[in-house]
């Protein structure tokens, strides 16, 4: 999907003196893992909040991580092939919007 492209921190990318706007699925499944819920006003259930989950690594933790990462995923239209959060630190991720 293309839309508007942010920089390392988080601002609007400009290029050539206008917005940049590329293919965003990497940005937008970041975006999705590092929110809240209620970081989006407008879905309020959007949000994976990972930071709360890295916290935890047992078992239990790693397979509810999994699953909210599914479904927020696919609430946000993705289409998902495959999630794979055995590696906390490599996160595996296979879809498509």
């Amino acid at each position: 999907m293309e839309d508007f492209k942010l920089d390392e921190s988080k601002d609007l990318a400009f290029k050539n003196g206008d917005f940049l706007i590329e293919n965003t699925d990497q940005q937008n499944i970041e975006l999705l893992l590092l929110s809240h819920k209620g970081s989006f006003k407008e879905h309020p259930i959007l949000g994976v909040g990972i930071t709360d989950y890295l916290k935890s690594p047992e078992i239990i933790s790693r397979l509810r991580l999994e699953n909210e990462i599914s479904n927020q995923l696919e609430y946000d239209n993705f289409i998902i092939k495959d999630v794979d959060v055995n590696n906390l630190e490599n996160i595996h991720i296979d879809g498509d919007y």
